[in-house]
């Protein structure tokens, strides 16, 4: 009999390092990666440029963007939280945390919830094609 490997629900994504690179500059298999992420999971923004409201959001990362990929970002969910990302993660959900890099006390949130390993860290500075590889493989459906 075949094992079923129960997946996390919710994706929460940082912008900077992982929507746009460095110069702000998007991110390669940008589009390819939204669109499998928002039709396997439930995504939303953690992110410090949006606070329950990603209009404003959306409007800067229109100037990076083609429409086409504008289009997938609009469908993300906002969040928000007042010091540390972490406070706006649901953890009754098994989740995802995509981001370059997190502070050290949410680090210490995620290890005291046991989700330490939930957080994958994209650098796409070190490897450009990261976000192709999360979708064959650490965010693989089959």
């Amino acid at each position: 009999m075949k094992k079923i490997k129960v997946l996390p629900k919710n994706i929460y994504i940082d912008v900077d390092g992982v929507i746009l690179t460095r110069g702000v500059a998007p991110a390669q298999h940008l589009d390819k990666f939204l669109g499998y992420i928002l039709k396997n999971y439930s995504v939303f923004w953690l992110t410090s440029k949006c606070n329950g409201d990603s209009k404003a959001l959306i409007k800067y990362l229109s100037q990076f963007l083609l429409p086409t990929t504008v289009a997938l970002l609009e469908k993300i969910k906002p969040t928000t939280f007042r010091l540390d990302k972490t406070e706006a993660i649901d953890f009754n959900r098994r989740f995802f945390l995509l981001d370059d890099e997190l502070f050290a006390s949410e680090v210490n949130t995620l290890k005291k919830h046991d989700n330490y390993d939930s957080w994958i860290e994209v650098n796409l500075m070190k490897n450009p094609d990261q976000l192709l590889h999360l979708i064959n493989h650490k965010l693989c459906i089959n």
